[in-house]
């Protein structure tokens, strides 16, 4: 089936958009949400990334139309439902691009309440992913920040690299390893297909991602860097961190680490799962908050990009 609609993300000036498209039908957003649900119907915007033609309504199989909604959309149709009623608060909405020798990841999050019980909940948009969780779990959100954490099983020791003092040819490397993230982010079915190609699991087996972060990194020559700072930059998009500490101890743990990093320095992936994951952009944006945090016995260890000769 061939795609029906642009899913160009870059604006006339540069920016790139959170939302499906900078122009057309599926540049709606929840201050302008979408008439019909039609555009929810990712199996129609996006053919490309599914295996067959059932209905996949926020990229999950489904049907509104026979109210069943399975596969955990009900926050999402409950969301929209309540942006076309105006009961949604934006909380950031924050345009992508090159930026101060780095990239922005474009993202929104916005506030709502939901259930029987009125909780507050935030709720990410990311090019067609999503990620809802509680307003408890992410008090940092209203600084801008966003509480990551990564279980680590019976591991006792976390070391992350802050990239300083870079040689120039480094910086070239670095500089190469943002222009991926550029081309990934500047097209919708392209952004999502890189977002979920690596959560190979049974959540995702009706994906057929035909791009993935591999892919962009070739186009845009980071595949023929050599060394260590060039193989480091390759393994930074294949590591996940989660937004809710009880998903980092309960099901990673029982050892884990609590990091924070800008709001826009994430790309959410493995929505499907319910596991509220995201990957980051540039990695001297990681900061590290806790070594010791509740059960955790876990020591942390920044190290200095010097080494990466």
């Amino acid at each position: 089936m061939a795609k029906r609609y642009s899913t160009s993300t870059v604006r006339s000036d540069g920016g790139i958009v959170p939302w499906l498209a900078a122009e057309g039908p599926l540049a709606y957003s929840p201050e302008n949400p979408p008439e019909s649900n039609y555009f929810f119907q990712y199996s129609w915007l996006m053919p490309s990334v599914y295996r067959d033609k059932r209905h996949y309504y926020f990229g999950k199989p489904s049907s509104l139309s026979r109210g069943d909604f399975g596969w955990g959309i009900e926050p999402f149709v409950d969301f929209w439902s309540k942006a076309r009623a105006g009961a949604v608060a934006p909380i950031y909405v924050v345009m992508g691009g090159k930026c101060d020798g780095g990239f922005a990841a474009p993202i929104a999050c916005y506030r709502y309440q939901t259930g029987w019980d009125n909780r507050d909940m935030y709720l990410l948009i990311q090019h067609g992913s999503y990620l809802d969780f509680d307003v408890a779990e992410q008090p940092l959100i209203k600084d801008g920040l966003l509480m990551l954490f990564r279980g680590v099983g019976r591991k006792q020791k976390f070391c992350w690299r802050t990239l300083e003092d870079l040689s120039p040819n480094q910086d070239r490397i670095l500089q190469r390893y943002f222009d991926a993230h550029e081309r990934a982010f500047s097209d919708a079915e392209v952004s999502f297909q890189v977002a979920h190609a690596l959560v190979c699991r049974c959540e995702t087996g009706f994906l057929q991602c035909e791009l993935c972060w591999t892919d962009v990194a070739r186009e845009v020559g980071l595949d023929r860097e050599q060394g260590p700072l060039a193989r480091l930059l390759k393994s930074v998009p294949r590591q996940s961190f989660t937004l809710v500490q009880r998903m980092a101890e309960g099901k990673f743990g029982p050892n884990y680490v609590r990091c924070t990093t800008p709001i826009n320095n994430v790309r959410i992936t493995s929505f499907f799962a319910g596991e509220c994951e995201v990957t980051v952009i540039d990695p001297r944006k990681v900061e590290i908050r806790t070594q010791r945090l509740g059960k955790s016995t876990y020591a942390c260890e920044r190290r200095s990009g010097g080494s990466l000769t």
